[in-house]
Order: C-alpha cells, then structure tokens, then sequence
C-alpha cells in the first residue's frame, strides 16, 4: 500500500512549527465532519460497545489531547471556536447537543480526561472564557466520574485528572472518592517500572502511555499541592526509561506489541510526558529524536484513508485489529504524541 500524497506527509517534523502545521493537517478532515446533532465528530459508520452518539463525543474529546498542548504552549489554532463550541453545548442539559447523564462504566468517563486536562494545562482556552453558569454546568457533568463505576484498571487515573482540575479551580473535590483511585492505581504498579493493567491483567502499551502518561501529567500538574506522589510517578518513569528505549528502533519504529495497536503513535507519548514533565530520562536530543523519527516513520505508511482521517488498524487499514471499543475517532488517542507542543519554544526538549 502506499500512502496517499497529503501534504502532511512530506512535513519533515524536525521543529515545533513543523509539528504545529502537522497537527493542523491532521485534524481539518476531522472538524469538517462536525455534527451539531451528536456534537461532536462523524469519522466514520463502524462502531463500538457503546451508543452511536457516543463515539461522536470520543471523536471531539480525543482530538483535545493535541489541540490543548497546542494552545498551551502559544500556538493560534485555527479551529480554536469550534473546539470551545463543541465544549459548551455538550456540558448544557437545556440543549439537544448535550452529552447526557453518564452511567457506571461509561465511555464518556474516559474521555472526561481529555477534558480535565485541557482545563488544566489551558485554562486560558477551556475555563476562563466559560461564564459562572457554564463553569457550574462543567462541573456538574464532570462530577459524574466520582460516583460512578469504574473498571479496576487505568480508567482510575481519568478520576483523578478530574479531581484535580477541580481543586487548581477552587471546586468542590470528593477526596474519598480520589483517594480510592489512587489506592487502586498503587495496587497495579508491580516493579522497575512497570503496571499491570488492573489486577491479573496486561503487560503492555498501557504502561508506558496510559499509567506512565496520567502519572506524569500529574506530577508536572500537582507537584505544588501533592509532592510526595509527583516524586514517586517521577521515580517509576525513570526506572521505565532504559527497558523501554529498546522497543524503538532507529528508523522511528516501534515493537507492535499487546492491546490498543490503532492508537499508533500514543507509545511514543510516554516520552513526550517525560519531557513536558522535566523528566531528563535520556539526554533531551536522544528524547526529542525518539519522538520526531517515530512521528515521521507513522506519516510514510497509508495510516490515513482518502479523506486524510486516521484508519482503524496498525501501519494501514485493518478493522481485524480492533478491540470492541475501537470506534472511528479512538484512534486519534494518538495524539498523547503532541503533549511536546505545551513546551516552550525555549525548552531544551525543542533547542537541543
């Protein structure tokens, strides 16, 4: 297969403004495809264990995690209206496009990480433009993940992205309700590094993209409030670093290994989290090299369709690689890859 010629792909990555313009590209297909009727994004007719209209919801949420490190570290993104748009018709139960209760066990539980995040790391963008009311309704929608059933895996750390948005914004946190994640999140770290993926669970991606992500993001986040835990997440990352350096190889690939294979280039986020949370666990061009060649190397396979939106599959289409809750949008949890564009142009991560 070969990919088609999108400008996108002949962008050399090597500088900030490079990846800048790289994200840009990525996700005008993805905003063309808005429906006000689901509010958020159609990518595409397949679907997942849960409802149609939520995988519209996964499909906005998700792009949030390049579109936020985008405006945090000073870029003007051009679909900036849209994005807050999206964000502050979904939180209001008075209108049709609102994003609904949510149960135990919920899709949308999952991608209220995106969200508290984007608060946190833009509050400029996501928080301070929303009024009294809207930040009340926010609030309120997000609240849902403290009283509802979580899974006994990752889906904790999406628990506590929220409680900690809420306490850098003066709200109201459920400190038992955290304090449980944390607990769980604890029980599942093993050794050297690695988690297991709830107990008697999986070895694999989810360390270094899902643990290692969130606990970092926290640590960068919380150090102030929380230092104790900012320290430990800071130490198990760094004992992470030199098993899984091995898994890339010099043309930017990396070991196809264990679950979530569509979220792609989301393995190489474990390092853009060292670098944003000044976590030197390599010399920061080693860091910086390891990020950007796998970055090229994933925009030289037919990873996108003839719309230029991400495909379901590895290094080309294939909806045999999919769990039951890969919907059309999941892919783009990929872009846990761009949290390097928060840093400032000043950053080592950047001038090395």
């Amino acid at each position: 297969m070969k990919p088609f010629a999108f400008p996108i792909t002949s962008n050399p990555l090597h500088t900030k403004n490079d990846l800048r313009q790289n994200l840009i590209e990525l996700l005008q297909p993805v905003e063309s495809r808005y429906t006000e009727n689901g509010n958020g994004y159609w990518i595409g007719n397949a679907s997942a264990h849960y409802p149609p209209r939520v995988t519209l919801m996964e499909g906005y949420s998700r792009t949030l995690w390049g579109i936020a490190p985008f405006l945090a570290g000073g870029g003007d993104y051009p679909g900036y209206e849209l994005v807050l748009r999206i964000l502050r018709h979904g939180i209001d139960p008075k209108l049709p496009e609102y994003w609904g209760a949510v149960s135990d066990l919920d899709q949308r539980l999952v991608e209220m990480a995106a969200i508290a995040f984007s608060l946190m790391i833009a509050p400029e963008k996501f928080w301070d433009p929303l009024s009294p009311a809207e930040k009340e309704k926010l609030s309120r929608w997000l609240s849902f993940i403290e009283t509802r059933n979580l899974p006994a895996n990752n889906w904790h750390f999406f628990r506590i992205l929220v409680q900690s948005a809420f306490r850098r914004f003066g709200l109201l946190v459920n400190e038992k309700a955290e304090e449980t994640s944390f607990d769980l999140i604890d029980s599942f770290y093993k050794a050297d590094g690695w988690y297991e993926d709830g107990r008697n669970g999986n070895f694999d991606f989810y360390t270094p993209f899902a643990f290692h992500f969130y606990g970092l993001i926290y640590a960068a986040l919380m150090k102030d409030h929380d230092p104790k835990r900012a320290a430990l997440f800071r130490e198990r990352a760094k004992k992470f670093a030199p098993q899984y350096v091995g898994w890339f190889r010099e043309d930017g690939s990396v070991v196809p290994y264990g679950r979530s294979l569509t979220y792609r280039f989301a393995a190489v986020s474990y390092f853009s989290a060292c670098a944003f949370a000044g976590v030197e666990v390599l010399p920061w061009g080693v860091l910086k090299g390891i990020v950007l060649r796998n970055l090229r190397w994933w925009y030289s396979k037919p990873i996108l369709d003839a719309a230029g939106l991400l495909s379901v599959g590895y290094t080309y289409p294939n909806v045999i690689l999919a769990e039951q809750y890969n919907a059309p949008g999941s892919p783009y949890w990929a872009l846990k890859a761009y949290l390097v564009l928060a840093l400032p142009d000043h950053h080592p991560f950047w001038t090395a």
